[in-house]
C-alpha cells in the first residue's frame, strides 16, 4: 500500500501562524484537527482525500478515518516532532487511534494521548480510529 495516490483538496487548510495550522474534514464523517509545528520554520500543510486509504487493520478491524495531511518544508515532508489535537479523541472509550504513513500497514498508535492531543514526526501520515 505505499506510494498510494495523494490528492489534495484545496481550501481546507487555514494557516493560524507560528507552526498552527487548522485542517478541515472533507467529508462528513471527516473530523477537523490541529497542527502545531514544534520547530520554527516556514512549512506548507495540504488537505489530502482519505478515499483511497486502507479500509481495514491486520487484526481486520474496520477503521474510520479522521484526516489526512501532508506536512512539508522546503518542498520535502518533514520529519520531525509536531502535535496533532483533535477533539474528543482522550474519550474514545475502547477505540484505537490508527496512523497511516503510506510505508506499509496501518499501525495502532501506541504513544501517549493528553488532553486530545499526540505528536508525530512523519510528515505524511492519515489518522483514524478502529473500531
Amino acid at each position: 500500500m505505499a506510494n498510494r495516490k495523494k490528492v489534495p483538496v484545496p481550501g481546507k487548510v487555514k494557516n493560524q501562524g507560528n507552526g498552527k495550522f487548522k485542517i478541515e474534514k472533507d467529508k462528513n464523517n471527516e473530523i477537523d484537527i490541529d497542527i502545531d509545528v514544534l520547530e520554527n520554520g516556514d512549512y506548507e500543510v495540504e488537505k489530502l482525500s482519505v478515499d483511497d486509504l486502507p479500509t481495514t487493520m491486520y487484526d481486520g478491524n474496520p477503521i474510520r478515518w479522521f484526516n489526512n495531511f501532508a506536512i512539508k518544508k522546503n518542498g520535502q515532508y518533514i520529519n520531525q516532532r509536531y502535535k496533532v489535537t483533535i477533539q474528543g479523541i482522550s474519550n474514545m472509550g475502547r477505540s484505537r487511534l490508527v496512523i497511516f504513513d503510506g510505508n506499509g500497514d496501518p499501525y495502532y498508535y501506541t504513544g501517549p494521548i493528553a488532553n486530545d492531543s499526540f505528536e508525530l514526526t512523519d510528515g505524511d501520515p492519515a489518522v483514524g480510529g478502529a473500531p
